[in-house]
């Protein structure tokens, strides 16, 4: 749990594995160029991640006469459909993806599994919901949904029934609708398919809503798990707020209660969670407008806005041009803040469209974007065609899928992308103006870039893809998993080292090599915090992952005291 100015955050909060599961899916097939995409049925009940699907041409459909284009993908939800709605969508010539949660699955299965032996099926879940519409199917026509024990008073009795939940049904509702049906059946079979996500989810809600003054359920007024979750905090706390979004709170809302526990339903991305969570403490800091409070706002905007991972790139740039044996200069170092500046802005704004916080932006990454060529320009011809090309193609990554290509379908492309282009921006194009580029030095001062920036890429696309940013395969961490991503990690910090020895070694600037090396143990640091206490991406961890490349320049600076 997260917790600040007396506002706690659920450790549960935010999609369970079977949402993000599915959003995976659908983002893997949006990444690899297959396009339009269907969906049957809302793939989430929440309208910030619908509105960020649509952005990115991914639309629901009811039906499978009813896509458009019989060529697009149609993906199942992860809340499942009925055995005959299966086999009428796989008869419909269109490529077909099976995004159904497991845990549905397994309880589908059960069913099935009963069904079969004769066994009446007893629901415990909202008659009308997508699931439960899935797990009615799987009855064999002798099934029936209940919400609870008042309902399942007024059943008939069975010879042998079998009870299951709707997996996000709350637990003590599950059995004690189950107890009232053992007394109407001669055999009863107690199967229960909640989900163990939602199990944690109710008891850490139940723990933190008694100790309450308010609680803020945040999630879609449609998701039928978010309001449940909210029902079951009107049960324990004097207050409960359910939200969407931040917009809907006031600060007279947020500034009284004493502490606040903010919570979540499955079907709620942790960005949203963040959002809420934040303009609720930066409403109760305020509350004395403090001097802190005024300089913690104006840091969130430097690094939110992309102005911060800017200035750390000038500052690498400063350590390469140390590396490559040149004095700072002014110019290589405004392009690469410019580089960065530009690709960053843009591709934020051009992949999340649904995100009105980089809208206004944009058009100033567009302009850092010209003058970015401008200075190239006047470093000469071969530094403006090279900045063209590396410039173009980060400027144009967000409309990669355009392209049938199977290098930007491999996975960790944004990670290998991003590294190539500080590299580019922050050790090639120095050296190559000031005609460095057949020394050995510049080399492994390009490679040491490159190397540095891929490790950061992916040490941040950890944090964001450990929790539910809205990114595909193009990440590393979410192409291959915690464990390959750990390995890489290591192999590229003892690559990292590797070229600093080598340099050593050569007798290159050795007071300068040796500071480097003592810098590595903050990166170091960084990478086993992160790894092993993963978050939510947000300011602080941006702040403290690019802060690698200012205490390298400051060491920098200091070996030529040595």
């Amino acid at each position: 749990m997260d917790k600040d100015q007396g506002v706690t955050v659920a450790a549960s909060a935010g999609f369970c594995p079977g949402v993000k599961g599915a959003i995976d899916k659908v983002l893997e097939l949006e990444a690899a160029g297959k396009k339009p995409i269907y969906t049957l049925g809302p793939l989430i009940h929440n309208k910030q991640v619908t509105d960020m699907l649509a952005a990115k041409q991914i639309s629901s459909v009811d039906k499978p006469e009813q896509a458009a284009d019989k060529s697009g993908v149609l993906v199942i939800r992860a809340h499942g459909i009925t055995p005959a709605f299966r086999a009428e969508v796989l008869q419909s010539g269109m490529e077909v993806v099976d995004a159904t949660c497991p845990l549905v699955k397994h309880a589908h299965e059960v069913i099935s599994k009963y069904a079969a032996q004769g066994y009446h099926t007893v629901i415990v879940g909202d008659g009308g919901h997508a699931e439960v519409i899935g797990l009615l199917g799987c009855s064999q026509g002798k099934g029936v949904v209940v919400s609870g024990p008042e309902e399942a008073q007024k059943l008939p009795a069975f010879d042998k029934v079998n009870v299951v939940a709707q997996t996000t049904q709350k637990e003590s509702v599950f059995f004690a609708t189950a107890e009232v049906i053992k007394q109407k059946a001669a055999v009863c079979q107690i199967s229960n398919t909640i989900c163990h996500p939602t199990k944690l989810r109710q008891s850490e809600t139940m723990k933190m809503a008694q100790n309450a003054d308010l609680v803020i359920v945040v999630g879609g007024k449609h998701s039928a798990n978010t309001a449940r979750l909210a029902l079951l905090c009107r049960e324990l706390a004097p207050q409960v707020l359910h939200i969407e979004t931040e917009a809907e709170l006031t600060p007279a809302q947020v500034l009284l209660p004493k502490r606040i526990f903010i919570t979540a339903g499955a079907s709620t991305p942790n960005w949203v969670i963040n959002q809420v969570a934040d303009w609720v403490r930066q409403t109760r800091k305020s509350r004395g407008r403090s001097w802190t409070a005024l300089l913690h706002r104006a840091w969130g905007k430097l690094v939110s806005n992309n102005i911060y991972s800017a200035c750390a790139a000038a500052a690498l740039t400063y350590v390469c041009m140390k590396l490559e044996g040149l004095h700072a200069q002014a110019l290589p170092l405004l392009f690469s803040w410019l580089f960065v500046f530009s690709l960053t802005t843009v591709n934020r704004a051009l992949e999340d469209k649904s995100r009105a916080a980089h809208r206004w932006t944009a058009g100033g990454g567009w302009l850092a974007a010209a003058a970015g060529l401008a200075v190239a320009a006047v470093l000469g011809l071969q530094a403006f065609l090279l900045a063209a090309l590396f410039m173009g193609a980060g400027l144009l990554y967000p409309f990669r899928h355009f392209v049938k290509s199977k290098i930007l379908s491999l996975p960790g492309t944004k990670d290998f992308f991003t590294a190539l282009g500080w590299g580019f921006s922050c050790a090639l194009l120095p050296a190559l103006v000031n005609g460095m580029m057949l020394r050995k030095a510049s080399y492994l001062a390009v490679f040491y870039a490159v190397l540095l920036v891929f490790t950061r890429s992916v040490t941040l696309g950890f944090a964001s893809a450990n929790k539910d940013l809205m990114i595909g395969k193009e990440s590393f961490y979410k192409a291959f998993g915690i464990g390959k991503t750990k390995l890489a990690v290591a192999v590229l910090l003892t690559a990292l080292t590797a070229v600093l020895v080598t340099l050593w070694l050569i007798t290159w600037k050795p007071a300068l090599v040796a500071m480097l090396l003592l810098g590595h143990m903050y990166t170091l640091f960084i990478v086993i915090y992160y790894y092993r206490h993963p978050a939510s991406r947000g300011i602080k961890e941006e702040t403290l992952i690019d802060a690698q490349f200012f205490v390298l320049w400051m060491l920098a600076c200091l070996s030529r005291l040595i």
